[in-house]
Parts: structure tokens; C-alpha cells; sequence
């Protein structure tokens, strides 16, 4: 039997897929844009049969109906990672979205060793010559689909054909599959503020050609990717690929040519972005996508020379703690793979760590507040422990925290705090003794 003849003896309903799916079964998927939604929908349109199944994933992109309360209890959802849309159900809606604490570089140890799979469901695209499928911008490991009982793919066309190792499968190892095409979710790139580029500006001034890049998210990941683009013989090793990073390439700045790991190759854990980057990707062999315990292990990441990591916080205290997943009790983000960078990247021969945030925040109110403080809030998750941390940056400058004494780190990280907070930070330096 051919591959297009087994494909085609596979297909189902998603009402046939998700009935499979028993109680007390765990599910492992992905998030955003390779999520089978219409899989998830009907997950949750089957709940009342189910109870106690855990459903192990990341972020959304498009609202699924297990994010709903009354889903709790029947199908709960596990994330490592929350985005909005987890954020809304759990603090406005009251549904319990569970965060799971784990780095990224460890996603595949827990998979396999702790939190063991029943079920893989994720997005796929149709098979290529080989009856190969890709799951797109946000894979799943191939061997954790081996290993599950069952394999439910939703074959969406609209799904970017992405290369990848150990993170691709045969149409052989799916169990059913859904042929459903719908649009993707996207996230289109933020619009970076004057702050953003301020600190791109003092971060790129440290960047030499030739250096291995990776950059988060947001507006700060823009601005970056401009003020970077007179760079020369740069390489892409990033947990996240961004539109930046495709402006860097077509403009000339990417070339992968100095890398020693995957030379001549963009490597990335995951993509996030538009069409137009979801084009730029699809069949590409110079970007390719890896698992993260491949894309986030720091003695891999360590093998570029002049690694440069960019990353970004919430929030900063005088004795260098990142704070970068939430502040007090109240959980925003995720783990993610900070950490795994922050190590990575200063195990790399001539390579730095910059970990960066606008100097204030407006609440609500309109009132602004320092985000470099004297101490966290109760209950506030540390994201980067102050002993791995190199380099903090606002847009008031960089001050280098590597093996620094309490007190210099303090002075160094008043120094560029706003103007309007230096005053009030040093005395209550002072008066904690941070300061003498």
C-alpha cells in the first residue's frame, strides 16, 4: 500500500479522532499557529464523557474550547508557557489553567521520564513526496510521537512545510488524521517604542560580525533586527525565529557562514510571526527547526563562538534577580528559555548575555513605577538567579553585574534606573545596608 493510499485509509472525522481519547488520559500538543483546533473543539464538545484528562501544551494563538471553566475537571489544561488568552480565562474568567514549571531545554526529559503521553494531537501539513508531514512553525518531537499510543493530526494546507530534525513524521506513525484546513493564527511583530531602540542601539554596539544571535520577542526583537542590519556574517542558534530575523537574512546581515554548530543554517526551537514569514519558511533548507532539547541545551548553544543573547524582563531588583514570567503571586508568562540562553551564551567563546527592560512601567492609573526595585514582591518567580546574570540594559545604559559584590551591582543598577527613581533607589540601598 502506498503512502497516499494509507493517508487516505486514515482519515476521520474530528467526532471519530477525539473519540479515542478516554479518561485519565495525558495529551501532548504545541501551541499557536500548530495547534489542531479544530480537534481541541471537539475535545471540549466531548467533555462530559471525560474526566481527569491533562492536557500538556503551550500557548494559543485562536481561543479552544478546553480553556473554558467548565472544561475544568474533564479536560485540564497544562501549559508551560501562558499567553493572553490563558491569562484571560484564568484571571477574568476563573478557569484553572495550570502552569507547569519547566525550562524548555527540559521539555522532552518530562515528557518522557514524568509526565508520559497517551496521545500526540497537533497540527500538521499535507505529506510531501515522501509521505513526510511537517508540523509547522511550533513542532512536537518525533519521538515522543512514537512513543505515544496514539497519534491525531489535523492536516491543515495552510500549514508551513518547515525542515527539521527529529521533529518531523511518516504518515506511517499517525494513527488518524483529520483533513481539515482553516487559517493560522499569527503575531504580527510589535512596533518598537523609542525606548526599544535606545537599548537595541547599546546592544548592537557589543555585537561583532560574525556573532550568533538570538533574540526574544517583542518590540525590543524589532528594533534589533534594525539597527543590526549593517552587520556582517551574522548566525541565527535561537529558541524563538522572528521577522526580524527573516529582514536579517533577506537584507544580507545572516549568512550562518561562521557558525561551527549547523554552519550555513538558521536553527530555531519555534517560529512566531505572519504570512509573510510563514512563506519565508515554508521548504526552506538554509531555516530549519530543531527540538528544544537540541535549540535550548546551553553545551550546544555553547559551541557557537560569540553567541549573543537577548532577553527580556519584567523587572529587576538592586541585587541582579530577573524577574521575567510574573510579578508577585500572579503568573503572567512562562519559564520559557531564558535561562538555557543566559547559560549558553556566556559559555560561548566571546559571547555575552544582555537581559533588558524599559526603566518604568505605567499602571493602570497612569501612575509610573521604577522597574528596577529594591526588592521584589512577595511571591515573585525568579526567572534568572542574579549568579548567572551578565548584563542588564534600559535605555540609560548597561551595567555589567558578572561576579559583582551586593553593593557594586546596586550602584551599577541605579545608574541606569530613570532619573526619577536614582535618588529614592540609593537611599533605600542605604538603608538595607545593600549600600554603606
Amino acid at each position: 500500500m502506498s503512502w497516499r493510499e494509507k493517508y487516505a485509509d486514515k482519515i476521520v472525522s474530528p467526532q471519530e479522532a477525539i473519540s479515542v481519547i478516554k479518561s485519565g488520559d495525558s495529551i501532548f500538543s504545541t501551541m499557536h499557529a500548530s495547534l489542531p483546533y479544530a480537534l481541541l473543539e471537539e475535545l471540549g464538545a466531548q467533555k462530559d464523557r471525560l474526566s481527569n484528562v491533562n492536557l500538556y501544551m503551550g500557548f494559543g494563538g485562536n481561543i479552544y474550547r478546553p480553556l473554558a471553566k467548565a472544561c475544568n475537571g474533564h479536560v485540564n489544561v497544562q501549559s508551560l508557557f501562558w499567553g493572553p488568552l490563558e491569562r484571560s480565562f484564568k484571571y477574568r474568567m476563573g478557569s484553572n489553567i495550570g502552569m507547569q514549571i519547566v525550562q524548555l531545554s527540559k521539555s522532552y526529559d518530562d515528557r518522557a521520564s514524568f509526565h508520559l503521553g497517551d496521545v500526540v494531537m497537533m497540527a500538521a501539513s499535507p505529506p510531501n513526496e515522501n509521505g513526510v508531514m511537517s508540523f509547522g512553525t511550533t513542532p512536537i518531537d518525533t519521538a515522543l510521537c512514537l512513543r505515544a499510543k496514539t497519534v491525531l493530526l489535523q492536516v491543515n494546507e495552510n500549514i508551513p512545510f518547515i525542515i527539521g530534525k527529529d521533529n518531523m513524521l511518516n504518515i506511517n506513525d499517525a494513527t488518524y488524521i483529520v483533513d481539515k484546513t482553516e487559517p493560522l493564527c499569527v503575531m504580527e511583530p510589535s512596533v518598537p517604542s523609542p525606548e526599544d531602540f535606545k537599548i537595541a542601539n547599546l546592544i548592537a554596539e557589543r555585537i561583532t560580525d560574525g556573532a550568533c544571535i538570538q533574540f526574544g520577542i517583542g518590540g525590543l526583537s524589532a528594533a534589533m533586527g534594525e539597527v543590526c542590519r549593517d552587520k556582517k556574517h551574522l548566525g541565527i542558534h535561537t529558541e524563538l525565529f522572528v521577522e526580524s530575523m527573516m529582514d536579517l537574512i533577506e537584507c544580507g546581515a545572516v549568512d550562518n557562514s561562521m557558525k561551527k554548530l549547523d554552519k550555513g543554517i538558521s536553527t530555531f526551537g519555534f517560529a512566531l510571526g505572519g504570512e509573510k514569514l510563514y512563506k519565508f519558511l515554508d521548504n526552506n533548507p538554509s531555516c530549519q527547526s530543531r527540538c528544544f532539547s537540541y535549540s535550548n541545551d546551553p553545551y550546544l548553544i555553547m559551541q557557537n563562538e560569540n553567541v549573543i543573547s537577548v532577553n527580556s524582563a519584567m523587572q529587576v531588583d538592586l541585587t541582579g534577580q530577573v524577574a521575567s514570567e510574573g510579578i508577585g503571586y500572579k503568573q503572567h508568562s512562562g519559564i520559557g528559555g531564558q535561562l538555557d540562553y543566559v547559560r549558553g551564551s556566556q559559555m560561548s567563546p566571546g559571547g555575552h548575555s544582555f537581559i533588558a527592560l524599559e526603566s518604568t512601567r505605567c499602571d493602570k492609573s497612569g501612575k509610573r513605577h521604577s522597574k528596577i526595585v529594591l526588592s521584589h514582591p512577595e511571591g515573585t518567580p525568579i526567572t534568572t538567579p542574579r549568579s548567572e546574570v551578565e548584563f542588564i540594559v534600559t535605555e540609560y545604559g548597561i551595567a555589567n553585574l558578572k561576579y559583582e559584590t551586593i553593593e557594586n551591582r546596586a550602584k551599577r543598577l541605579i545608574a541606569i534606573a530613570h532619573p526619577d527613581f536614582r535618588e529614592e533607589l540609593l537611599a533605600d540601598a542605604k538603608r538595607v545596608g545593600y549600600i554603606i
